[in-house]
């Protein structure tokens, strides 16, 4: 980047010089230091010249760009967000569900496989945060909400798996500790924020869990 120079200032510090220099020269300065002099002040006036020439063309490469720019802001808000590759849409893969950690009969968790589609249809990692609730429909609304998760935009990051055909966050949404769900049947409802446009995309899904035998002996055991 050239800084900006002041020419006309150094140029009027040249001519002074070139005065004092020449008045001097009549008296004691001898006529070959004295030409010396002048070269190097004739190469000291070139070289503002350049340097005006290029701050001149840098002025009007700036001027080129904030023309660009200006031209880029006055397109419609819609049509440059149709031009990025952002998510418009989420999914939840086949594969989420219940999931098991223990080894015990009964899920200990959900696992929500969120997967974020572009305009195209494509899976793309988009940055983003992400809430999933997990209901149980059989519950009183008052009472419906086995638990709630929030992931912020780092560890959505740390979530996103990619590898081949498999592009998703892994959202692990384990049971609250003494929480455990007594209907077999659950919905999960995920929000997902997309960080660069704002947009709040949601889906919904219910899945069939396995519940502790202890769990399923209360729901089959008749009524006193």
């Amino acid at each position: 980047m050239i800084r900006p120079v002041r020419p006309i200032l150094l140029t009027r510090s040249v001519g002074i010089v070139a005065l004092m220099l020449a008045g001097a020269g009549c008296n004691t300065v001898p006529a070959e230091k004295f030409q010396d002099t002048q070269r190097q002040l004739q190469l000291a006036q070139e070289k503002v010249q350049s340097l005006e020439k290029q701050l001149a063309d840098q002025q009007q490469t700036n001027r080129h760009l904030q023309e660009q720019v200006a031209q880029q802001r006055r397109l419609p808000k819609p049509e440059l967000m149709d031009e990025l590759v952002t998510p418009v849409r989420i999914e939840l893969a086949n594969r989420s569900g219940g999931y098991d950690t223990d080894g015990q009969t009964g899920d200990d968790g959900l696992v929500l496989y969120v997967r974020p589609i572009d305009r195209d249809g494509h899976a793309i990692k988009a940055a983003g945060s992400i809430k999933a609730t997990v209901l149980d429909p059989l519950c009183p609304p008052n009472r419906n909400v086995v638990a709630e998760y929030n992931f912020d935009v780092p560890t959505t990051r740390k979530m996103w798996y990619g590898r081949l055909m498999t592009q998703h966050f892994t959202v692990r949404c384990p049971w609250p500790t003494g929480q455990i769900p007594i209907h077999d049947e659950l919905i999960a409802h995920v929000v997902f924020t997309d960080l660069l446009t704002g947009r709040v995309l949601t889906t919904e899904h219910s899945y069939k869990i396995k519940l502790p035998p202890a769990i399923e002996d209360t729901k089959t055991e008749p009524s006193k």
